[in-house]
């Protein structure tokens, strides 16, 4: 009996929020600085709200870097009563930008990209982000182990921003794989589950936060943890 060929696979991630929790590095740099308190899974949410708000501003030159970075913390700690001022806020994110080099990634992450290795599926990364700062945090977290570098696409290198589809057509012409075998996973709504379905790939949303589940929004999967999104993964190489 001949056995069936098994089907490639590419399984695509983001950075930020995926491969490693973005809440750790960030709550270590307000900590080192303040002992005002705050509401800190909300004032992490709410600067990661903010943001996105001004992300193409600080992308077209509209706003410095530090004028971006000052923005997006002090709003989201002003929503919760705290009052930051401009150097606070850069502070902060010069404390929270070092942390950054110092990422890790969880042995689950870990399981799930080894078993995607010794499975023989096509492993890659799209990230949003400047070119410098992206590829600092991803040499921080060693994913060239699993994953080879022209694989690895960072926004601020070609200029195109998730969720637009050409990004997402880079990717499936280096991993020279049709669309129905492409899966990518993220934590973003608008730039990584919409972006993905409207490139015609199935989407896995990481809902660490328990995010209302939106309407209108085809989403294959959806995993609250890293151990969910093992099972998952797991499953779909197994099919």
């Amino acid at each position: 009996m001949v056995s069936k060929e098994k089907r490639l696979i590419g399984l695509v991630f983001d950075v930020d929020d995926t491969l490693y929790e973005q809440i750790v590095p960030f709550e270590n740099a307000y900590k080192s600085l303040f002992d005002m308190d705050i509401d800190m899974e909300q004032f992490y949410l709410l600067s990661r709200h903010y943001s996105d708000v001004k992300f193409e501003a600080s992308r077209n030159g509209e706003m410095t870097m530090d004028e971006y970075h000052i923005y997006r913390i002090q709003e989201a700690a002003k929503d919760l009563g705290v009052i930051l001022t401009d150097e606070q806020a850069l502070d902060m994110q010069k404390e929270y930008k070092k942390n950054q080099k110092k990422l890790q990634m969880s042995n689950i992450t870990k399981s799930i990209l080894e078993l995607g290795k010794e499975s023989n599926v096509k492993l890659g990364i799209i990230t949003n982000g400047p070119s410098a700062h992206q590829w600092s945090k991803i040499k921080a977290l060693g994913v060239e182990r699993w994953i080879d570098k022209e694989n690895i696409i960072v926004s601020g290198d070609y200029s195109i921003n998730k969720p637009d589809v050409r990004i997402f057509e880079i990717m499936q012409e280096k991993l020279q794989l049709p669309i129905d075998s492409l899966y990518y996973i993220g934590d973003l709504l608008e730039n990584d589950i919409v972006g993905a379905n409207n490139a015609g790939w199935k989407a896995i949303w990481i809902n660490r936060y328990k995010k209302k589940l939106p309407e209108n929004v085809d989403i294959y999967k959806i995993a609250e943890n890293n151990g969910k999104l093992f099972e998952i993964i797991k499953k779909i190489f197994e099919k």
